[in-house]
């Protein structure tokens, strides 16, 4: 049993409070004090933006009291749908980020869901006109990033973008170059593929292209193609270039909880793999 298991190794103190945080009032809390669903606007926002057959499935959940400004644009799901799939302005309690912030949303364009997808607190979701915006099966978006898309920005399959992040199909204002007597266009489709993590508070500009399982570093600017670097590639700083080589960001959940346990035990720094570990061993 967990909780005989909590006494014998850190004392009845801390299995108290661990007992209290998951079951007691301390899950209480957490409870009462998140995102509640909204059955009113889940109904109003699907029926609003989805094709008749996919709102009547309510595959978007709505939490808490999002601002609307305008859902004059199209979203659609592209695959399974099941209802839910869909979770908008959803708190996840413990985040390093605020998670009392409403988010917000302006769809002008499309935005596509190719599975289960989740928009947490505190995030600005807008597309233009002809904007696209196309999120990957189990994609995550953290508390307070911002994502405008006016052209076309695709986000891989499991991509994880953390909090404060931003992503920018346009620059929003034309600028004029004297030396060149030229006028670049503001808008360039941001691709970010599968498996890749967006640490936060980096900044995704257009022209960016990310390989999978790329992982950008904290307070990053990226915005080039960088499609010719290898899976397991480090990018970041202002403005990003390849930090390192063979680095992934470990996805399975029972060597997640072994090296957790590791750390809880032992006064090592570092946790050694096995000489057989590969790539997929840890996805």
């Amino acid at each position: 049993m967990k909780l005989i298991d909590d006494i014998n190794r850190k004392g009845l103190r801390f299995a108290i409070r661990r007992f209290d945080s998951k079951y007691g009032l301390g899950a209480l809390e957490r409870l009462l004090f998140r995102n509640w669903f909204n059955p009113f606007l889940t109904i109003y926002v699907c029926l609003r933006s989805f094709p008749i057959l996919q709102a009547i499935r309510l595959p978007m959940f709505v939490y808490g009291r999002p601002r609307i400004y305008g859902l004059s644009g199209q979203m659609q799901i592209e695959g399974k749908i099941t209802m839910g799939m869909i979770r908008f302005n959803a708190t996840y309690p413990g985040a390093p980020c605020v998670g009392s912030l409403q988010s917000e949303i302006i769809n002008n364009g499309r935005i596509v869901y190719h599975g289960k997808c989740e928009i947490r607190t505190g995030c600005r979701i807008k597309t233009g006109e002809n904007g696209i915006l196309e999120f990957g099966s189990n994609t995550k978006i953290c508390e307070m990033c911002t994502i405008g898309c006016h052209l076309n920005i695709k986000i891989g399959n499991t991509a994880r973008i953390a909090h404060r992040s931003q992503i920018l199909d346009s620059n929003y204002h034309y600028l004029a170059n004297f030396e060149k007597h030229i006028v670049p266009n503001i808008k360039r489709p941001i691709e970010i593929g599968h498996n890749c993590w967006i640490c936060n508070s980096s900044s995704i500009s257009g022209g960016a292209k990310i390989p999978d399982f790329t992982i950008v570093a904290s307070h990053s600017l990226v915005g080039k193609d960088f499609s010719n670097l290898n899976g397991g590639s480090l990018i970041g700083g202002i403005p990003a270039k390849l930090i390192a080589n063979n680095i992934y960001r470990i996805w399975n959940k029972q060597m997640i909880h072994d090296i957790y346990k590791f750390f809880q035990e032992n006064s090592e720094t570092v946790f050694h793999l096995g000489e057989d570990t590969c790539v997929d061993d840890i996805l």
